[in-house]
Formats: C-alpha cells, sequence, structure tokens
C-alpha cells in the first residue's frame, strides 16, 4: 500500500482488554513528518486521537488506543492513518475496524475481602 511518501506493509489492529492495538509497517519513507492516528464511531467522521513521529523507512509502529469513547465490548470503531509530509501534503489510508472488547478482571472471595480491611 503506497500513500503520500511512505509505503506500508501492513495496517492492522486488534482488540485487547478495554484497549485497542494499531499496528503498521514502513517500506519506505520519503519526506514524511509522521503518521496521525484517527477513529470514528460510524466510519465517515473521524477525529485526531494520536500522533507518531516518523522514524524512517523500515520501522514499525504500535499505537494503544486506550480512551476509547464508550467501554462497551462489541462496538465498532474504525481507525486510519493521515500520513503527513515535510512539504505540508498529505494523505489517507484505507480504513480499518475494529470491533472493542473489555478486559475482565477475576476476583477470589479472598481478594474481595482484603480489599475492605
Amino acid at each position: 500500500m503506497s500513500y503520500a511518501g511512505a509505503t506500508l506493509n501492513g495496517f492492522a489492529g486488534y482488540a485487547e482488554d478495554s484497549r485497542i492495538i494499531i499496528q503498521w509497517n514502513t517500506v519506505t519513507e520519503t519526506n514524511v513528518v509522521g503518521f496521525e492516528i484517527q477513529r470514528s464511531t460510524d466510519g465517515r467522521t473521524f477525529l485526531e486521537i494520536g500522533f507518531l513521529h516518523a522514524q524512517g523507512q523500515g520501522s514499525g509502529y504500535t499505537f494503544i488506543d486506550d480512551s476509547i469513547i464508550a467501554k462497551v465490548s462489541g462496538r465498532d470503531y474504525y481507525y486510519r492513518l493521515k500520513i503527513r509530509n515535510l512539504d505540508g501534503s498529505s494523505q489517507i489510508t484505507d480504513m480499518i475496524s475494529i470491533q472493542s472488547q473489555l478486559g475482565v478482571t477475576t476476583h477470589t472471595w479472598g481478594s474481595l475481602k482484603a480489599l475492605f480491611k
């Protein structure tokens, strides 16, 4: 996938506990300033939720979204990257869809009693 000065070798994500992990790798980066991470709940209106500076070709990137709007299991979130270049130009990647999951913490009776001592 080639975009505005960057060739990506994969752009994917997955849900883990109460957060979403977004990852991508670059094959090439030419005059790239960085990557704006955008999120949507409807697949149409996107907002910036983070920015990672370019690290050079052959780099791997990970962004952790632990601020998902409604911590509801089974909700679809849409992500895309806006690749920003040194000359001010940019290009937006295709979007990916990830379904949220909530982490479940198991407590034993002993650990619950210890909370109230």
